[in-house]
Formats: structure tokens, C-alpha cells, sequence
């Protein structure tokens, strides 16, 4: 039996909406970092391909008078290449 609704399911985790994506309740805004595969695969599809190119803001912290250990910079070096 299929019950019709109106109400939007909102949610604030990005796993769980990305899993609720994935089990074709919708569509989500997410960040594609990682998730590249989903693409690939067509377990996702991008709806507006003609859009341009939106990024998330990713910031990240450390203590500015101390130099960041070798992997904290080898992470933000890693993070600069892919964006």
C-alpha cells in the first residue's frame, strides 16, 4: 500500500541524508568530497550539471602560534589539491 504525504523530511546529519538519498527519498545538497563513487557508480545522478560549481566552506583550526604537526599539514595540503 503507498500512502501519499505532503511533509518534507528535513534532516541535519549528512549521513543520514545521505543515506536517505541513496534509498530514493529525495534529492540532497551534498558535499561530494568522498562521494565521488556515488557518481560513478549512478547510484547518484547530478540534476543540474549545467550549474556552476558550488562548494562548501571547509575551515580548519590550529593553534596559530605553534606550527601544525607534519600529518595536520600534510591533511590541509592534501585538502588544497582536491578543492
Amino acid at each position: 500500500m503507498i500512502v501519499e504525504t505532503r511533509g518534507k523530511l528535513t534532516l541535519n546529519d549528512s549521513g543520514t541524508m545521505l543515506s536517505a538519498c541513496l534509498s530514493g527519498y529525495g534529492i540532497a545538497q551534498i558535499l561530494m568530497l568522498g562521494h565521488e563513487h556515488l557518481l560513478e557508480e549512478e547510484r547518484l545522478i547530478d540534476l543540474f550539471p549545467d550549474w556552476p560549481d558550488e562548494r562548501f566552506p571547509l575551515y580548519a583550526f590550529h593553534l596559530s602560534r605553534h606550527h601544525p604537526p607534519a600529518k595536520t599539514r600534510a591533511f590541509f595540503d592534501l585538502v588544497v589539491t582536491l578543492t
